[in-house]
């Protein structure tokens, strides 16, 4: 049977997480959700966690919670709170790195990986001229813009009389391994595990002992999986 097969497909399948509090005299009510189900409607399962906080300051419209003290509390934050939701909830804790995480493995498990942990400088670059427009070289000499060119084109001009390449540094991509690990639930990853050569294949490799740390994490919640 392949992973994506695994899991029984479940349309609602959700635990809540509820703890009132006190801060400097002032309630608070904070609200965690953990699901694994095809809520979404794609076709299979996803995991994940959110949360709501609540506070004493009124917003119109907002929904609205009544804390255990008996006042009103309305919705404050939501979504993926999840620095809130450990603090408040640790047994939630060691669950959020599956955030995202279905029975195929992570959201865009490789890509999202190796998007983070590469690197390359600029892609593009403004390419300009300077010289005689007419074949009789009479006219005025002004720079103008030639286009914006990749870097073969670019690197044509680069140095050629005439010619001055201005880079394009927002197309330069810098790496992020902190994102990389994050998107491979790899905490443990060296830098050297994220940038060495074969990284796509290091990724699948690990996959299926990931898959099965997943499926515990979700049957540990008393979830079908």
């Amino acid at each position: 049977m392949s992973t994506a097969t695994a899991s029984v497909l479940t349309k609602k399948q959700v635990k809540a997480f509820r703890k009132d509090y006190m801060v400097g005299g002032k309630a608070r009510t904070i609200i965690a959700q953990v699901r694994y189900d095809d809520q979404c409607g794609n076709g299979h399962n996803s995991f994940a966690i959110t949360g709501e906080t609540y506070t004493g300051e009124h917003r119109s419209g907002e929904s609205t919670v009544k804390h255990e003290s008996g006042r009103t509390l309305w919705l404050d934050s939501c979504g993926c709170i999840h620095d809130k939701i450990a603090k408040h909830f640790p047994q939630l804790a060691p669950l959020i790195k599956w955030h995202l995480f279905d029975a195929t493995g992570p959201m865009h498990y490789v890509a999202n990986t190796i998007y983070h942990a590469d690197e390359h400088g600029p892609t593009h670059a403004w390419v300009y001229f300077t010289g005689q427009n007419d074949p009789l070289e009479i006219g005025e000499s002004k720079e103008r813009l030639l286009g914006y060119m990749t870097v073969p084109d670019a690197r044509k001009a680069e140095g050629q009389p005439g010619y001055r390449v201005q880079w394009d540094e927002k197309t330069v991509k810098t790496r992020n391994l902190d994102h990389a690990r994050s998107s491979a639930v790899w905490p443990d990853a060296t830098d050297e595990d994220l940038t060495a050569p074969g990284l796509k294949e290091r990724l699948e490799a690990r996959l299926p002992q990931l898959l099965v740390e997943f499926r515990a994490a979700v049957e540990s919640l008393g979830f079908t999986y």
